[in-house]
């Protein structure tokens, strides 16, 4: 029940980024039990992350959306059911039925073994694997009409790093410095570390899994880049933010871990 895209290229990346909530798709058996409006679905997803992971060598880009399995919930939590378990929005019309919850279950367990498989894949040609887990988030809450959120909480790039050993908060905080800013279109990027998101589910059970094999650092994009009511895309926003966040992290990888990060 889940569409997703997994690229790997082979040996000549230890970098993987994700887009786990990039995807917009329902499957059609979901679609009779869901009240939730396409448009109020798209503004709660991450369009466009996908489009920024695909330019590093390994990827993996999610096609179904979050609403159907939420892939940086725990097992539990991963298909959304009441109010409470989607900030108060009303996801569902009815119940889910048992059976088709389990096998919405079912299939975020196997997405899982299949992103456990291709990193292992990668630890054996790469004595060390670095994660992008890549979001978006909003920052215009009081609607199409109001002003932007305050910037002093509301960072144009946020690296969520509670998920990681405190020992590592150094390495991020050199990542930190390397984007913060950066000139986007005569914007000067400002990048902070735990502000808001410090990480989800997914960072946490890498981190944990692989106990210093793997570094998954979560990544959330303000939607500069786009009209988060509307969903219009500014794509030189958007062009612009990718290279930035591709050169610099890239840079971070080869310089800091000392490892090849060629596409």
């Amino acid at each position: 029940m889940i569409q997703s895209k997994f690229h790997l290229s082979g040996s000549a990346s230890p970098v993987l980024a994700l887009a786990i909530h990039n995807g917009h798709r329902l499957p059609g058996a979901l679609l009779p039990y869901t009240q939730i409006s396409q448009e109020d679905r798209f503004r709660e997803e991450d369009p466009h992350t996908g489009s920024i992971a695909q330019y590093y060598a390994n990827h993996v880009v999610l096609e179904t959306s979050r609403f159907a399995v939420d892939l940086n919930r725990n097992p539990d939590k991963a298909v959304y059911q009441n109010p409470e378990d989607a900030w108060g929005l009303t996801v569902r019309n009815g119940v889910v039925p048992h059976s088709l919850l389990a096998g919405l279950r079912y299939s975020y367990q196997n997405w899982y073994t299949t992103l456990q498989y291709q990193i292992d894949r990668l630890l054996t040609m790469h004595p060390l694997v670095i994660v992008f887990d890549l979001h978006s988030y909003n920052h215009r809450r009081g609607g199409p009409d109001a002003p932007p959120d305050p910037q002093e909480k509301n960072p144009d790039i946020i690296l969520g790093r509670s998920n990681l050993p405190e020992d590592l908060y150094p390495l991020i905080e050199d990542l930190r410095q390397r984007l913060d800013g950066q000139d986007l279109a005569g914007r000067s990027l400002d990048v902070r570390c735990d502000v808001k998101f410090p990480g989800g589910y997914l960072p946490r059970y890498l981190n944990d899994r692989y106990g210093g094999k793997v570094i998954c650092l979560a990544v959330e994009f303000k939607k500069i880049f786009m009209d988060e009511h509307s969903g219009t895309l500014n794509p030189v926003y958007l062009h612009t933010l990718r290279q930035i966040f591709l050169k610099h992290s890239l840079a971070w990888v080869n310089e800091n871990l000392k490892i090849t990060t060629a596409r």
